[in-house]
């Protein structure tokens, strides 16, 4: 279920505003987590993003921030295991989880909208629920995945013919 608007009071902005770099510091260093969603910090040295509330600390020349969790993933960050900021709200439901899982264990593999119907899943179903939880379609989510993947590989040194995008 997507998070209420009136949760937090940062959510009640307007979406032409945006917040400055100094609030979005001050939020995630105060572990402020009703900036969760608002916006997400990466962190350039490890290649992940983050939750304002996640207990990582970087250093502040280190990070990075961004409106969604779409701009950070094409931007080459991968979600932290720690905060998990793609898991709005809690847990994914089986379905998504079970696609997201297929995912993360062959990045370099595209899920169909035939393979995924053949999983139980309407192509309709997981668009609308990506769109309503990350503010991107399911390919855009799947994509993104990929390109931070490649991202890191690159970043730790494989040369870029072995790199899969």
């Amino acid at each position: 279920m997507p998070r209420s608007p009136t949760s937090n009071p940062a959510s009640l902005l307007s979406p032409s505003l945006s917040l400055s770099r100094a609030e979005m510091e001050h939020a995630f260093y105060a572990k402020d987590a009703s900036y969760d969603g608002v916006f997400f910090v990466a962190v350039k040295t490890t290649g992940i993003f983050c939750l304002p509330s996640c207990s990582a600390t970087p250093k502040r020349e280190n990070v990075e921030f961004f409106l969604s969790a779409r701009e950070a993933m094409f931007a080459g960050y991968r979600p932290c295991k720690r905060c998990q900021p793609l898991d709005v709200n809690g847990a994914p439901p089986r379905w998504a989880k079970m696609l997201m899982e297929r995912v993360e264990n062959k990045p370099d593999e595209k899920i169909t909208a035939r393979e995924m119907a053949n999983l139980g899943v309407t192509p309709e179903r997981a668009r609308r629920w990506f769109l309503d939880h990350y503010g991107m379609t399911f390919a855009e989510w799947q994509r993104g995945k990929r390109l931070a993947e490649a991202f890191t590989q690159i970043r730790n040194g494989s040369p870029l013919d072995d790199v899969v995008f």
